[in-house]
C-alpha cells in the first residue's frame, strides 16, 4: 500500500537526515523510519478507554456540579454529540 504525505521542507530534510542516520544512507531507510513513526502513533492514539462499572455513577458525579445552574431542558440544549 502507497501513503502520499507532503511535508514543508525543513521538516522533510529533518526527518531525511535522522532516517538515514538511524538506518543507514541506503535505499529502505525513509521506509523504515516512516514504518517506526506511524507505528509509534498508533500505538498512542489506539489506547482503549477504560472499562466503567457503573456509568451511570460518573455522570451523576459530573451532573452533581451542575445542580442549580441549570434545567433539565437547559442541559438537553447544551449537549453536542
Amino acid at each position: 500500500m502507497v501513503i502520499k504525505v507532503e511535508f514543508d521542507k525543513e521538516f522533510e530534510r529533518k526527518f531525511r537526515q535522522l532516517a538515514m542516520k538511524k538506518y543507514g544512507y541506503s535505499k529502505g531507510a525513509i521506509k523504515k523510519a516512516s514504518r517506526e513513526a506511524i507505528s509509534i502513533w498508533i500505538e498512542v492514539e489506539d489506547k482503549e478507554l477504560p472499562k466503567l462499572n457503573n456509568p451511570a455513577k460518573v455522570i451523576r458525579g459530573v451532573m452533581k456540579n451542575l445542580r442549580g445552574k441549570y434545567s433539565s431542558v437547559e442541559l438537553q440544549h447544551e449537549t453536542t454529540i
